[in-house]
């Protein structure tokens, strides 16, 4: 009798919170239960048993982990529930109402745990921060996406005043290029169009390697391997967007014209107090760089609101330079307080009304950066990856240009989880309307 007979097979729902990592390791861990007979079916179940891969990184990715204990509690009643991720690492003694709290480095446990079954009371495994997620869990199928997402890079070495992510995931460890290929060679080999690469902090890449080596030095490999698909890098600091960085994507083939850069505050003091290893004027010099380099290249933005000290001048400052680049896109995100942090003992905390309106000037100037640069490209045609589920509101296909800009098109299903021509043509809140050339 194999092992697969003898264990009783599962329903198991998983949900993820968070980064492209986690989404990773949520990924292999499907790969991972399908590989034992077991199958994969949509949160929040039934199931016999539920994950939840968890956040951490602002107190509301906490909030939302804890509401979905309760949703899959109440709904799957006798089921075997699993936290695991991030929160859990760092917060185990806070999680009430489940059966396991697995930390990251204890991930490759999971399938033990549900197969296992409920414990009398809760059981533990959190290891230690320092190993982070082995790279031993990998992913192979991307949970039926058209891209897939690719960790190349776990942990960080930085230690950011207002992050907590060090204490989540360790140091940062590097997957070495040799062995970044021979995934790529099977990923590329099972039909994907798009890899994106991404790390917890990927610019830190090959740093701990020997010899040691960079992320443009692993990308030149990728480029010259000659793949039928493109990659997309995640996101970057603004030191990590270096000249040779910038001249490879010039010129590159693969590497998709889109950079994501965590630029977090565009005053000096700020940074400063933030522990973030460059100025300002790095950040604008990188993009104004980039943009003059790359052609059509988008390029988005992290930035925190509301750090302490950040009065109405130091606000500013970030807007102006977020304002007077040509940016595609913001992500933005309120402070709040992590314990464990050095800036929770930080005085001058900015009140959270204050953190409100800002938030909002800074979603309106998003909405304005959007539509400036998506409507650039009205009447030119674009590359589309389309998705393999059409947009719910429209019921049209939905799919992403080679420089990030979402797209909507009325086509058959036929070309889901293909590369297609697209003529864009108007702009939408949801991004560009377009048309397929007849």
């Amino acid at each position: 009798m194999t092992r697969q007979d003898s264990v009783s097979k599962k329903q198991v729902a998983i949900t993820t919170l968070g980064c492209k990592s986690n989404q990773y390791d949520s990924s292999a861990l499907e790969d991972m239960l399908t590989g034992h007979g077991h199958s994969v079916v949509p949160f929040p179940g039934p199931a016999d048993a539920c994950v939840i891969n968890t956040c951490t990184v602002t107190s509301k990715t906490d909030s939302e982990s804890r509401q979905l204990i309760r949703k899959v509690r109440k709904l799957n009643q006798g089921a075997t529930v699993i936290v695991t991720g991030c929160y859990a690492q760092v917060s185990p003694g806070g999680i009430d109402g489940v059966d396991y709290v697995v930390g990251n480095p204890e991930k490759t446990r999971i399938v033990e745990f549900i197969e296992r079954g409920r414990p009398e009371n809760t059981v533990t495994a959190i290891g230690r921060r320092e190993d982070g997620t082995p790279f031993t869990l990998r992913a192979k199928t991307s949970g039926g996406r058209t891209r897939a997402n690719f960790k190349v890079q776990e942990g960080c070495n930085r230690a950011c005043s207002y992050c907590i992510i060090p204490m989540a995931r360790g140091a940062s460890k590097s997957l070495p290029a040799e062995d970044i290929i021979k995934e790529l060679d099977l990923l590329t080999g099972r039909g994907y169009r798009e890899v994106v690469l991404t790390g917890i902090h990927l610019g830190a890449w090959g740093v701990d390697l020997s010899p040691a080596s960079t992320l443009t030095g692993l990308l030149e490999a990728i480029e010259g391997q000659g793949y039928p698909c493109r990659f997309r890098v995640s996101s970057l600091d603004p030191d990590e967007v270096t000249e040779e960085l910038i001249g490879l994507l010039k010129g590159s083939k693969s590497i998709c014209n889109h950079l994501h850069i965590a630029m977090q505050s565009g005053d000096d003091g700020i940074i400063r107090m933030m522990k973030r290893p460059y100025m300002a004027g790095l950040f604008t010099e990188r993009a104004a760089k980039a943009i003059e380099n790359i052609p059509d290249v988008s390029i988005g933005a992290d930035v925190i609101v509301g750090f302490p000290g950040e009065g109405e001048e130091e606000f500013e400052n970030t807007f102006k330079i977020l304002r007077d680049l040509p940016l595609s896109y913001l992500h933005i995100f309120p402070y709040s307080k992590r314990r464990g942090t050095a800036a929770e003992g930080y005085s001058n905390q900015v009140d959270p009304k204050t953190i409100k309106e800002r938030c909002a000037r800074l979603k309106a100037l998003d909405e304005e950066k959007r539509m400036a640069f998506y409507s650039r490209f009205a009447g030119r045609d674009a590359e589309v990856l389309v998705e393999a589920a059409r947009d719910r509101k429209t019921k049209l296909l939905k799919g992403r240009a080679r420089n990030y800009i979402p797209v909507l098109f009325d086509g058959p299903d036929r070309l889901m989880n293909t590369a297609t021509r697209v003529r864009l043509t108007t702009f939408t809140a949801g991004g560009m309307r377009g048309i397929i050339e007849k």
